[in-house]
């Protein structure tokens, strides 16, 4: 027993090791850093160590990134090393990957701008854009261990995620993987792989979960877009609390193929979905994704192309000139928010009805109801006929 305590502590010391080896010596920083109580904040402090070149690039969004790289503007080699710096950096200051892929990245970045030399158009609508990735989602020679050390080093999949060779397609650029708590299921990220991962808006606090390592390195720009998945918050809850944006598509609408799970075969199965610092990020990637008609590679997915029109109707009533209704549940009456969280919410509430929008307070049924037969199973009678 001793001998196998010690083992996987050591796999994992191992990985962490590994990782560090794969940052470029100039871009190491002086470590440890000062305590969170001392430096909670670390989102503006990682801009000491960028040029002002790649504070530009870092700090502009999905869009204005593809704008430049696919008008020459900007090189996919330059974003995509500026990438690799700034998430280097967001991973020494709060453990937020798994799998550093930058030599790879920086090679494609270098034939997607030999492609745009010789055609003089982009290779698609996420040219030269470095994507990050939630761990679950295979990458070709990479591991997927979800935070569990005894998955890694294991046989890697020959076979990429549907997704990743989707946005390969549309010219997206794969950099890094991305810190999960073990199993993928939990709301904050801490493994025996690479320990904790702070939020770093405030490193006492948590960054959420499970796609943590996600919402972390967005607050720190070290990515402007990447990929999730969600069944119960696990996109939705780091985006919140690391001031990103994130969306869970309903079940069926984006490529599940190929990403690992540890719950594989339950009802409600998990998705795959955007996160960004901007919601015109999410914008891009879904209209994106859709292009490619992953569903005549996945069979799961469903055959619903992206709707322009749907689309542009929901940007009028945002404006302004078309009423919409939002539909808010603050408590199932059994488990009710802290009392922040229900502060927020109900501010939330009144902006929506300030901008002429109607709001509806759903009160669903009692959830006790459902909930308490699993705590207790009162006894049986049989009753013969």
């Amino acid at each position: 027993m001793a001998d196998d305590l010690t083992n996987w502590k050591a796999v994992g010391a191992s990985k962490r090791v590994a990782l560090l080896s794969l940052i470029p010596e100039k871009w190491r920083i002086p470590l440890p850093l000062p305590p969170p109580a001392t430096l909670p904040n670390v989102t503006g402090n990682i801009r000491q160590y960028l040029s002002l070149k790649e504070v530009e690039i870092t700090e502009t969004d999905s869009v204005g990134i593809v704008r430049k790289t696919s008008s020459g503007d900007w090189t996919c080699s330059e974003v995509t090393e500026a990438f690799c710096h700034r998430a280097a950096l967001a991973h020494q200051m709060i453990n937020c990957l798994h799998e550093i892929i930058f030599a790879s990245a920086l090679q494609r970045a270098s034939e997607l701008d030999a492609y745009f030399a010789e055609h003089k158009e982009p290779m698609g609508p996420l040219h030269g854009l470095p994507i990050s990735l939630k761990d679950s989602i295979h990458v070709e020679g990479m591991d997927t261990s979800l935070g569990y050390v005894g998955w890694l080093g294991k046989s890697r999949p020959e076979k990429e995620s549907q997704i990743v060779t989707d946005l390969r397609s549309l010219g997206a650029i794969i950099y890094v993987k991305t810190s999960v708590p073990q199993g993928s299921l939990s709301a904050e990220t801490r493994n025996n792989i690479i320990g904790y991962t702070p939020n770093p808006l405030n490193r006492q606090l948590t960054v959420g979960g499970s796609s943590g390592g996600e919402g972390g390195l967005l607050a720190l720009r070290g990515s402007s877009a990447g990929l999730g998945t969600d069944i119960g918050g696990s996109t939705r809850v780091p985006a919140g609390w690391n001031g990103c944006y994130g969306l869970r598509p309903s079940t069926g609408r984006l490529p599940y193929e190929g990403i690992a799970s540890t719950i594989d075969g339950i009802m409600l199965p998990f998705v795959v979905g955007p996160m960004a610092t901007q919601v015109s990020g999410l914008e891009l990637m879904m209209r994106s994704l859709l292009q490619t008609e992953p569903w005549r590679r996945d069979p799961m997915v469903i055959e619903l192309p992206w709707k322009e029109d749907a689309f542009m109707k929901m940007n009028e009533g945002v404006s302004g000139r078309e009423m919409m209704a939002f539909g808010i549940m603050v408590s199932d009456g059994y488990v009710n928010p802290q009392p922040p969280v229900e502060r927020a919410m109900r501010m939330v509430a009144d902006v929506i009805k300030a901008l002429g929008h109607k709001v509806i307070e759903w009160k669903p049924p009692s959830h006790s109801a459902g909930n308490d037969p699993y705590v207790y199973i009162p006894a049986l009678s049989v009753v013969r006929y």
